[in-house]
């Protein structure tokens, strides 16, 4: 009808663009556009800082499967924090004014601690039943909210450090972790933090191309809960798994648990969350070798890889052993020995041809016949603004240390540690081209990584040991989305 007037809200805060320290050299304006809207213009969209964060936390892995019952206890702990304001990018006007952080049950229920309405308020968990943990900052606390997952089991089949950084949902993810060793067992968790069903669809890369099974078609995710999949239904016992979970009617969050029992030897675990997404460079931070260790290659797409790898050392790059140029057919996996290196502290390089995904494997071991650990790094995206973790794990004993790795050209980064008496410390970390530098932190309880030049990528390096060895877990840390861009109100008259 002539003369009215209709209103239309584009609303795009979940946008998730991302900006770099050096684009927000100055104070952003969160005022709405200025020019005012005429018949059928619109005004220009802004940046503002997100108001909404939603990682999510899988639980604990071996509870819910379904067709099994819940055979051990099982209790994962979860942290959440906010990065605090001197480690947000340079101009980053945000991080004053109400807010909150808080945790929840998928599906409801369990045990958290109370919400924390201000930075460096920590909110802690436990989850001993079959659910994931949605962890929300909301307003002012949205910006560089992460949380992180543990669980350490100290003696009998499950000893094994596990550690997740907890992750928002998406619509499509790879995972890489798993083998076919007898015992070794990988369970998938899927969680829809939404309203409605999701359909997810699971596909298996191995190492003779991809796995057909219905059983990883059309699974159902119900609203606000979770599903875990054993993968053995889907893969059988494929030495080489690698794993891309795509979603419809919604997002998931996605994490794949690697666990070992070698007979009556515990071989240990870990969590991995989703790896950077297909490209022909891919980069695996915080990779300590000491024994056994192995790079896993699966190539997404049709066409046969030209695969170069190399690894990045605090004194530069070295060529592998054996491997470092290697094919890789379509839709495929290729794994890489990388034991025979010398124990250090290691980044690994993966170029090639076409697109493809990459993690490593680094396995602890005293003796053959001995219990032991493995872990699992996923290459990462750079840190365009901010990365973060809450390092509250447990007492005696367990140390954590921060791995830094740059590509192309020297770089540097402000490493902003809290100490457990709330105070924060900022300091500048530089790291040479194609190489590796290490920061240990033991006693803080957060550390945050805000770049300064160049490309940067970092993961935290988790260890205790006990009588029988060291036990160990990387985690990678991500970029957070600290920026929105946001879509006035725009007037259209008939």
């Amino acid at each position: 009808m002539n003369g009215v007037l209709r209103s239309l809200a584009v609303v795009a805060a979940g946008s998730g663009l991302v900006l770099g320290a050096t684009q927000l050299q100055a104070p952003l304006n969160l005022a709405p556009g200025a020019s005012p809207a005429g018949q059928g213009q619109e005004t220009k969209a802004h940046e503002a800082p997100v108001t909404k964060a939603q990682p999510i936390c899988p639980g604990p892995e071996a509870l819910g499967i379904e067709g099994l019952p819940d055979s051990t206890a099982h209790t994962a702990s979860v942290s959440a924090v906010t990065a605090p304001l001197k480690s947000l990018p340079a101009g980053f006007a945000a991080g004053r004014g109400p807010g909150s952080l808080t945790i929840g049950g998928l599906p409801s229920g369990g045990t958290w601690g109370a919400p924390a309405t201000a930075r460096g308020q920590v909110v802690p968990g436990q989850i001993s039943t079959a659910r994931s943990a949605l962890v929300t900052g909301a307003g002012a606390m949205a910006p560089g909210t992460v949380a992180t997952q543990r669980s350490w089991v100290k003696a009998g089949d499950n000893r094994g450090l596990v550690t997740a950084a907890c992750m928002p949902a998406a619509p499509s993810s790879w995972l890489i972790a798993g083998g076919g060793d007898p015992g070794r067992r990988e369970r998938l968790v899927l969680t829809n933090p939404g309203p409605n069903p999701v359909t997810v669809d699971v596909t298996v890369f191995g190492a003779r191309g991809p796995i057909q099974s219905p059983n990883g078609r059309g699974l159902v995710v119900g609203p606000f809960a979770r599903t875990v999949v054993l993968l053995d239904a889907i893969a059988g016992s494929e030495s080489s798994p690698v794993v891309h979970v795509a979603a419809r009617g919604g997002e998931v969050a996605a994490v794949l648990n690697d666990t070992w029992l070698d007979g009556v030897v515990p071989r240990g675990g870990d969590d991995v969350v989703p790896v950077a997404a297909p490209a022909r460079e891919q980069v695996i931070a915080g990779l300590p070798i000491a024994g056994r260790a192995t790079l896993r290659v699966a190539v997404p797409g049709d066409s046969e890889a030209v695969v170069e790898s190399r690894v990045l050392t605090p004194s530069g790059p070295k060529g592998l052993p054996s491997g470092g140029v290697t094919r890789v057919a379509g839709h495929s996996v290729r794994d890489i020995d990388l034991s025979s290196l010398p124990p250090g502290a290691y980044a690994v390089q993966v170029r090639a041809d076409v697109p493809v995904v990459a993690a490593a494997m680094a396995d602890r071991r005293r003796a053959p016949d001995a219990p032991s650990d493995l872990a699992w790094s996923g290459a990462s995206s750079p840190i365009r603004t901010l990365a973060g973790m809450d390092l509250r794990g447990p007492a005696g004993g367990f140390t954590e240390r921060l791995d830094l790795v740059a590509t192309r050209d020297p770089a540097s980064v402000l490493v902003t540690t809290v100490g457990t008496g709330g105070v924060a410390t900022t300091r500048e970390v530089a790291v040479g081209a194609d190489s590796v530098s290490t920061l240990e932190l033991s006693g803080n309880m957060s550390v945050w990584v805000t770049p300064s030049v160049g490309l940067v990528r970092a993961a935290i390096v988790s260890r205790v040991t006990d009588a029988h060895g060291v036990l160990l877990s990387l985690t990678p840390l991500a970029d957070l989305s600290l920026i929105a861009r946001v879509s006035p109100l725009r007037e259209l008259h008939d």
